[in-house]
């Protein structure tokens, strides 16, 4: 009993050392690329008159990720399934960022926002490959990985996009936000706002209309505690079928 109990232990802190070393290397690729997107909220984003090719800090970022990622992966090549949790780890962690300080460009002309949506595509074609950077063979990335990016990249071009929408009808606005991002929180409704540089008069008014259109809470409760209990209920007699065909 006691060896197999040092065994577990033995696992379980190489388990963790593993884990820290994953994060690190995460941390030391974020730090890279932070400069970058602290140089794309000092771009005066109201008066971009173009579109052009991708943004300069977009090269940057990219060009950090092509030449740490084959270092990573060719270290890491008789354990790829860490390679993997490395990537899955760093676009779990840099695309919430990326969104971050998207919020923080303001205000954003519709040119400029469509500059930023065509820069959020260039960042999500890269991120979709980067499994595969540097790499002479070509490897299909993993569902898991894919999804992530897809979804968090997904939300920051519909941010963009709400952004390019105009602000009146303020009723079309606000219902084109909730069918786009899904998001009820109204924090980032407001981040919106400002992304859009309307005056303070507008935004108020604007989320007094936003406030009118999310679900109540004691109904949505409700409706979730409600849907549980059916399935709850539904799998007990499930169980109770099965235990009855077993006794027959």
């Amino acid at each position: 009993m006691c060896g197999w109990s040092q065994m577990v232990t033995l696992f379980c802190y190489i388990h963790s050392v593993i884990a820290n070393c994953i994060h690190l290397l995460v941390q030391d690729l974020e730090a890279l690329c932070e400069p970058a997107l602290t140089a794309m909220n000092k771009v005066n984003w109201s008066v971009v008159e173009a579109v052009g090719d991708q943004s300069s800090y977009v090269t940057a970022v990219t060009s950090h990720i092509k030449q740490v990622l084959p270092n990573i992966r060719d270290n890491l090549a008789s354990a790829r399934k860490y390679f993997t949790q490395f990537c899955i780890k760093f676009v779990n962690s840099f695309i919430p960022q990326f969104v971050n300080h998207l919020y923080r460009c303001k205000p954003i002309s519709t040119v400029g926002a469509e500059q930023l949506l065509l820069d959020t595509h260039s960042l999500k074609t890269v991120l979709l490959d980067l499994p595969s950077i540097g790499s002479q063979v070509a490897r299909k990335a993993p569902a898991s990985f894919t999804k992530i990016v897809v979804k968090g990249m997904t939300k920051a071009e519909m941010i963009l996009k709400v952004v390019m929408s105009p602000a009146d009808p303020i009723q079309a606005f606000v219902d084109n936000y909730l069918k786009l991002l899904d998001d009820t929180d109204t924090s980032n409704f407001q981040k919106v706002l400002e992304m859009k540089g309307l005056k303070r008069s507008d935004q108020n008014m604007m989320l007094e209309l936003f406030k009118t259109r999310l679900p109540s809470q004691t109904t949505t409760g409700r409706g979730q505690h409600g849907a549980t209990a059916v399935r709850e209920e539904t799998s007990r007699i499930k169980r109770l079928e099965k235990l009855i065909k077993k006794k027959l």
